[in-house]
C-alpha cells in the first residue's frame, strides 16, 4: 500500500484537532472509517502514530514526524493544484446535497439538476439522518434534508440556516393485513407492546433512543429482534406476521401490510431542511421540489390525508412555500428555526 494524500491528510487532521472525532468532522468522514484507515496506515508503517487518552488523541514521535512532513507534502500539493488551477478551464462548482431515505426522494430525481444548473451535483443519501448537520456543519455537504423526532432538541450549528417543513409527521404502524389489530383504524401503541418489532440498523441518529423512550413512558420496552436496511426484507417479515414496524405516512402501500394510525401519534417527527448561506438560492429551489412531491404524496395516502387536513398546524412552512405546478422556486428568503 502506498500512503496517497487521502493518508496523509488524515494523518494531519488527527494531529491538529487532537480527536478522531473531530478529524472525521473536518474531512466528512465517519468515525468509524478514519479509525480504520488509521489502523491500515500503522500496519501498513509498521508504527502507532497516535495514542489515545481520556484527554484525547497525541501523536507519538513517529506520528510527530509523520504528520509534520505530511503538512509540508500536503502544502506542496496544494501549491501545484493552485498553479495548474490557473492553467486549467475552470471546473463548474459542485453541490453536495445529502438526503435521508424516505418515499419522497423517489420523486425528487427529475428536479435535481434544476437546482443548480451551472454546478455538478453531488448526492448522499443516509438511511438516518445523524451525519447530516455533522456534514453540514464542518462544509462537506451544502444542502441536507432529513427528518428528526417532533420535539427533539437539536444541536445548534453556527453559519448554518434552517428550516422545520413539517412540524409533526406521525408515523404510522406497519403490521401484516391478516392479523388481528388491523382489524381497526388504529391502534394503541401498548397493543403492540408483545410483539417482534423490526428495526433499521444503519439508523445512526436520535430515532432509535426516541423510539424506546417513547415505548418506555407507555410501559413497555420494545422487543425488537428483526433487523433490515433493505425495504423487500422488512416488508416480508411485516406481511408474514412475524414482526411489526413503523412507515413514515408517505410511503406507498405494500401487497398484504395493514398501515394503521397509532392512537395519539406518540410516535411522530419533523422534516428538516438546513443549509449553507452560500447554497441558498438551490435551497429554495429544493424546498419548492420537495413540497410539490411531498403535497402530491400526501393526497395519494388516504389516511395520511384525512390526518394531514385535520392537522393544519403541523405544516405551515410547506404550504407557504408551496407554488403552481411548473412555476418558478419562492423568491423569498427563507426564515431561520
Amino acid at each position: 500500500m502506498d500512503l496517497g494524500p487521502h493518508h496523509l491528510r488524515m494523518i494531519e487532521a488527527i494531529a491538529a484537532t487532537g480527536s478522531i472525532s473531530k478529524a472525521a468532522a473536518r474531512l466528512g468522514l465517519t468515525q468509524p472509517a478514519v479509525s480504520t484507515m488509521l489502523r491500515r496506515v500503522e500496519g501498513h508503517l509498521g508504527a502507532q502514530l497516535f495514542v489515545r487518552s481520556p484527554e484525547g488523541v497525541t501523536p507519538t514521535p513517529v506520528g510527530a514526524e509523520v504528520a509534520t512532513r505530511a503538512r509540508a507534502a500536503l502544502a506542496a500539493i496544494d501549491d501545484l493544484n493552485a498553479a495548474l488551477a490557473h492553467r486549467l478551464p475552470a471546473a463548474p462548482p459542485l453541490l453536495r446535497i445529502g438526503i435521508q431515505a424516505c418515499p419522497a426522494l423517489t420523486g425528487l430525481g427529475g428536479h435535481l439538476d434544476a437546482l443548480r444548473p451551472d454546478a455538478r451535483l453531488q448526492l448522499r443519501v443516509d438511511p438516518g439522518g445523524g451525519r447530516i448537520p455533522a456534514l453540514l456543519g464542518s462544509g462537506a455537504l451544502d444542502i441536507g434534508l432529513f427528518q428528526e423526532p417532533a420535539g427533539h432538541d437539536p444541536r445548534p450549528r453556527d453559519g448554518l440556516r434552517r428550516l422545520v417543513l413539517v412540524e409533526r409527521e406521525p408515523l404510522l404502524a406497519g403490521m401484516s393485513a391478516a392479523g388481528p389489530l388491523a382489524a381497526g383504524p388504529a391502534v394503541d401503541l401498548a397493543d403492540l407492546a408483545d410483539r417482534d418489532w423490526l428495526d433499521d440498523p444503519l439508523d445512526d441518529g436520535p430515532w432509535p433512543a426516541h423510539f424506546r423512550a417513547v415505548c418506555a413512558a407507555a410501559g413497555f420496552t420494545p422487543r425488537v429482534r428483526y433487523w433490515s436496511s433493505d425495504w423487500q426484507i422488512s416488508a416480508s417479515l411485516i406481511r408474514s406476521g412475524r414482526a411489526v414496524g413503523l412507515y413514515q405516512p408517505t410511503a406507498a402501500s405494500r401487497d398484504g401490510i395493514a398501515f394503521r394510525r397509532i392512537a395519539g401519534d406518540p410516535l411522530a417527527q419533523r422534516v428538516v431542511l438546513m443549509w449553507r448561506p452560500e447554497a441558498e438560492p438551490a435551497a429554495e429551489r429544493l424546498r419548492a421540489a420537495f413540497t410539490g412531491v411531498y403535497l402530491g404524496l400526501v393526497q395519494a395516502q388516504r389516511i395520511y390525508r384525512e390526518w394531514w387536513d385535520e392537522h393544519p398546524e403541523a405544516h405551515p412552512a410547506l404550504l407557504a412555500a408551496r407554488v403552481p405546478e411548473g412555476g418558478p422556486a419562492p423568491g423569498t428568503r427563507a426564515p431561520s428555526r
